[in-house]
């Protein structure tokens, strides 16, 4: 989507029906006759995949890929799901598609759509407007995209809080506390009830918080740790960030229409040295932009102890640094031009001395030993340019701690997290301008000049 937006890319929506019983299955599966069709002694062999089974979801993708390579389209080798040919990238997932062209491209990706009509049973949905439960929404004139979960959010909150009366009372300005969550007492055992509800909360704000929300990672990461045997404690806190999720419910990610001078691509990364009080590990995180706006973004626990906040920054920037390098291949692939060295933002003098210096961290930990000189091999053969900025201007500050109220709306500036409520609402009416005229069977007014998203 940030490619599309930056690039002002055609964009076109295609839905599979049915898709899984298209595909030839390759082992041998006996089913039971269908409910009133029943023959005592008698089995069906099964000739094509079938929704259920195990192994459908990789026949689908082997065979769409057959047929997309059939169609002249080219694997792209970081990502199965996207393929490419010439200017044209069709993105799929499951059964739902997305293409992406110019322009003078529109005739190799409708030869291409009509190809797919010709081997299964395809719906035209035109422009996305919702994919995979996310809300686009457009300005092209503005070469930008938003993303936003507003319906979503809006139906986990009426399904998981755990009290409705929360609903009407005010709501939390941050997703989570500054205090820690710590496990529950020895003695508590969470029922089978409790923990599934948990789960529930935590697996559906996970979602949010992996496709449009990073100002929530940190929390539904913390979360995430109490998973087997949560208290009451962690109830209101998953509840928390759900109240939280509601009241904000209309925030979504800006992909495109930045500052002209804002680089291409870069990543941030920062670390909290031993702020996990049990077992003083430290958290993590890294977000990378691309033309401005987040396209990928993680917080979590590292997986060791570090013994102080130059090592826990190391095994941050290791993993930052390689996903980096990973998003930059990919992103090579759909032939966008990466800048080398890759910038990658650190808020710590004292990593960045010892990187790109002579000495070198005297340390006992072998694995950061490890680390360490592997990333000075990636700075000293130019793939890797460390960057200093100051911590009020670090992109990744909100992924490594819970933040308070001002410096929350700062990380949510700072990563391009955004308010479109008048947004939506324009849209709102839009839609029912277009049911009101789709009713009466009459011409759609043009909205080419719109301002608005279109």
């Amino acid at each position: 989507m940030a490619i599309a937006a930056e690039y002002d890319l055609e964009l076109e929506q295609m839905d599979a029906v049915n898709a899984f019983v298209n595909s030839p299955i390759d082992e041998v599966v006996f089913i039971r006759m269908p409910p009133g069709f029943t023959r005592p002694g008698r089995v069906l062999l099964l000739r094509k995949a079938l929704y259920g089974l195990r192994r459908s979801p990789l026949l689908w993708q082997q065979h769409l890929t057959g047929s997309l390579e059939a169609l002249g389209f080219e694997k792209v080798p970081q990502e199965p799901c996207v393929m490419r040919k010439a200017g044209v990238l069709v993105f799929f997932y499951v059964d739902d598609f997305i293409w992406a062209y110019r322009k003078e491209d529109k005739e190799i990706a409708k030869e291409a759509m009509a190809g797919l009509q010709q081997r299964y049973r395809m719906s035209l949905l035109g422009e996305p407007r919702w994919f995979l439960g996310i809300h686009i929404l457009r300005d092209r004139a503005r070469k930008t995209i938003w993303l936003t979960q507003d319906a979503y959010i809006e139906k986990i909150t009426h399904k998981l809080i755990g009290d409705p009366s929360l609903l009407s009372q005010r709501f939390p300005d941050t997703p989570m506390q500054d205090e820690e969550l710590v496990p529950a007492p020895i003695a508590w055992q969470a029922s089978q009830k409790e923990v599934h509800q948990f789960q529930q909360k935590v697996g559906s704000i996970l979602f949010a918080a992996i496709s449009t929300r990073p100002d929530i990672a940190f929390a539904v990461s913390r979360l995430g740790r109490q998973n087997q045997n949560p208290d009451s404690t962690h109830q209101m806190a998953a509840d928390r960030v759900l109240l939280y999720l509601f009241a904000t419910k209309s925030y979504g990610i800006r992909l495109g229409g930045g500052e002209k001078e804002a680089e291409i691509f870069v990543c941030s990364s920062d670390s909290s040295f031993a702020d996990n009080s049990l077992d003083r590990k430290s958290s993590q995180g890294y977000v990378m932009t691309l033309f401005g706006g987040p396209i990928a973004w993680r917080a979590s626990k590292q997986a060791t102890v570090a013994t102080s906040s130059t090592e826990a920054e190391f095994l941050a920037i290791s993993e930052a640094a390689k996903e980096a390098i990973f998003l930059s291949r990919l992103l090579q692939s759909l032939q966008i031009q990466i800048p080398s060295p890759l910038k990658l933002e650190c808020d710590n003098t004292q990593t960045i001395r010892l990187l790109e210096g002579g000495s070198k961290l005297s340390t006992r930990l072998r694995h950061v030993d490890i680390h360490q000189h592997w990333l000075r091999q990636e700075i000293e053969e130019g793939r890797i340019r460390l960057h200093w900025v100051p911590t009020a201007q670090m992109k990744a500050d909100g992924l490594t701690k819970a933040l308070p109220l001002q410096k929350l709306q700062s990380f949510q500036r700072l990563i391009g997290i955004v308010d479109l409520k008048d947004r939506l609402w324009q849209e709102a009416r839009l839609e029912t301008l277009r049911d009101w005229i789709a009713k009466r069977d009459l011409p759609l007014p043009s909205c080419s000049h719109a301002r608005g998203p279109v």
